[in-house]
């Protein structure tokens, strides 16, 4: 990559390169890191990673030209619909689109609300959404339990777990803070989340 990068003109700043099952090169933006990686003969997976576990775009292409010129693109400043004219290979998402937008909060909320993989979940999402002091929190699920963060992917930002373990038996926690209780009802959860929140510094 840095060869190319060299022969184009293009600046990528400092490549560093990878070892193991992700084997290439990595770069970081603004925006995150770019990883470029050699996954099978000839082919390249290209990531654009905000996070561990998020990523803006990734794609697959036999090109590395192409995969530079992803990099460079990414690390100026271009947007997700300009990356994908003209790199079609890279894929991206509404919850992508909703981080690009500034509010990826909502894409996160249409996401798992239409999602059939939640179907069981969707009565603890719909009545989370509906709330008007707790829907403008990132949402999570893990294991049937609601996560709600005052920031994506920052812990240290607030969250607040509630876990339905059935229809008389709900219980919040929240981090930082050590914080649990138990309640008898899904509504009484949800104002015990919304007054956790309220307790945070900078609510």
């Amino acid at each position: 990559m840095e060869l190319i990068a060299l022969a184009q003109g293009v600046d990528l700043g400092q490549l560093r390169p990878l070892t193991g099952q992700d084997a290439g090169a990595e770069m970081d933006t603004h925006r995150g890191k770019v990883v470029v990686s050699l996954r099978e003969e000839d082919m390249f997976r290209v990531r654009l990673c905000l996070h561990p576990a998020f990523a803006w775009s990734e794609g697959w292409t036999d090109d590395l030209d192409a995969a530079v010129g992803v990099a460079e693109l990414w690390y100026q400043g271009g947007r997700l619909r300009e990356l994908h004219d003209r790199f079609p290979f890279m894929s991206w998402d509404e919850l992508a689109q909703g981080f690009e937008d500034g509010d990826p909060a909502a894409a996160k909320w249409r996401q798992l609300l239409s999602s059939d993989w939640h179907l069981r979940d969707r009565p603890l999402l719909e009545a989370a959404h509906a709330h008007p002091d707790l829907r403008v929190f990132y949402p999570y699920i893990s294991m049937g339990s609601l996560m709600l963060s005052r920031k994506p992917f920052d812990l240290e930002s607030g969250l607040v777990k509630i876990i339905p373990f059935s229809e008389d038996h709900y219980r919040v926690t929240m981090w930082p803070a050590a914080f649990r209780r138990d309640m008898t009802s899904l509504n009484e959860a949800l104002d015990v989340a919304v007054a956790c929140f309220r307790s945070l510094p900078d609510a």
